[in-house]
């Protein structure tokens, strides 16, 4: 073959290896997203903030939605393919802050703190930056958040003491008996099927370390299994019966005076009305958890949801263009305008009360200092770890119930799950 000739193949080359990589609306890239995906990807919607207006921006790019709504089954899956060099390839997946380092650490996400850190100012100042550390992992970025979650403490209005909302735990057991005595109804329910059992008695953990000048872990653990086995044996002893929907349900039904939930109760309260349930927000009071007195309240604790990037995408530069949509104001406006989600950027905060979501207190003072704001945010880190940690330690919670364990074995072996060390 001539000289010329091999020039004339090494351009066509050139050119069909450049077209490979820049993608057109004639040739587009196509991300697959994987994950609990919500309302940014109603097929159907064109309105600002929805898959089919990052299409119309971006005509190169194709996006495939695969839905999963259980987060364990999105955990265990975006493993397993990640995992697999064979097995097909999301290019973008949806999961909580306390995840990512996990995956960081073997190698599967792609760093993109760099990218963020080019972009302009304003928009990285919007971020609530508690959850965006949630996504490092040493000093890396490997993913944003795009809403975050907090628990409340529900109370109806007309079973509450005198006193109103419990403020300490003991407020909080005295509380939920008072409630049963007096109206015959189960005085406090919350989701504890499965890990939310774990998750139940974290909740409570948050509520007396923050109460702590110093933290005591071990008078925290003392305090909190105490009133932990109570409220349990007292209003949920079948607690695998108590799901998210069955506590949801059955606290807007009215067969419970309290609930420990989270901010997505008080959307589906809005809804009451006009699908039957009895119990609305007018007739609901809503606290920050962790409770404690005003003068001792220093932390908000918060948990995330946001996107990550699978470090085998084939499409870096255009997976970075759909993460930036899925956690910009414009995507932030469509999940939140009717539902109750709270995004990651502080420019929630104009919405005000016209929005579901944003209409208790607690919400619109995790983006500003407003009256009875808590003086920090403060998110749910998790340990590398962390899944197995919480695995173990919601065996120990099952087995302690069963048991009736005494109070100083429970805690020996829950301060070695904590520390790492097998028992």
């Amino acid at each position: 073959m001539k000289f010329h000739q091999l020039q004339v193949l090494a351009f066509i080359l050139i050119l069909l290896t450049s077209c490979a990589k820049s993608p057109t609306p004639d040739n587009p890239a196509l991300l697959t997203v994987y994950g609990d995906v919500n309302r940014v990807f109603e097929k159907n919607s064109t309105e600002i903030g929805s898959i089919n207006d990052f299409i119309e921006i971006h005509p190169e790019i194709k996006v495939e939605v695969i839905p999963e709504y259980s987060e364990w089954t999105i955990r265990e899956e975006t493993l397993r393919m990640l995992r697999d060099p064979k097995a097909k390839q999301p290019d973008i997946i949806e999961m909580p802050g306390s995840w990512a380092a996990s995956f960081a650490q073997e190698g599967l996400l792609l760093p993109i703190g760099k990218w963020y850190d080019n972009l302009p100012r304003r928009e990285k100042m919007d971020f609530l930056q508690p959850a965006v550390v949630g996504y490092k992992y040493g000093k890396e970025l490997y993913g944003l958040p795009s809403l975050i979650g907090v628990q409340y403490l529900y109370g109806r209005k007309d079973l509450l003491p005198e006193s109103g909302l419990p403020q300490t735990l003991e407020e909080l057991v005295s509380a939920t008996r008072y409630i049963k005595k007096k109206h015959n109804i189960q005085g406090l329910i919350f989701p504890s099927k499965g890990l939310n059992l774990y998750k139940f008695y974290y909740t409570l953990l948050q509520i007396v370390l923050d109460g702590q000048e110093e933290e005591d872990r071990l008078t925290a653990h003392i305090a909190v299994y105490k009133t932990f086995k109570i409220l349990v044996q007292e209003n949920q002893p079948d607690y695998e019966k108590f799901d998210h929907v069955i506590s949801e349900g059955e606290f807007r039904s009215g067969r419970a005076g309290m609930s420990i939930n989270g901010n997505y109760v008080w959307y589906l309260l809005s809804l009451s009305k006009e699908v039957g349930f009895p119990v609305r927000p007018e007739h609901v009071a809503v606290g920050f958890l962790p409770m404690l007195k005003p003068e001792a309240h220093r932390v908000n604790h918060i948990w995330t949801r946001g996107y990550a990037i699978n470090k085998r995408t084939k499409h870096p530069q255009q997976a970075l263009e759909l993460l930036h949509h899925l956690t910009s104001e414009r995507a932030d406006f469509m999940r939140l305008k009717n539902k109750y989600i709270l995004p990651a950027r502080k420019s929630a905060e104009q919405y005000g009360e016209k929005l579901p979501g944003m209409a208790p207190e607690p919400a619109r003072a995790l983006y500003a200092r407003s009256k009875g704001a808590p003086g920090a945010l403060e998110l749910n880190e998790s340990p590398d770890n962390w899944y197995d940690t919480a695995s173990k330690m919601l065996d120990l919670l099952k087995e302690a119930l069963k048991t009736d364990m005494e109070t100083l074995n429970f805690v020996r072996r829950m301060l070695e799950i904590e520390k790492g060390i097998m028992y």
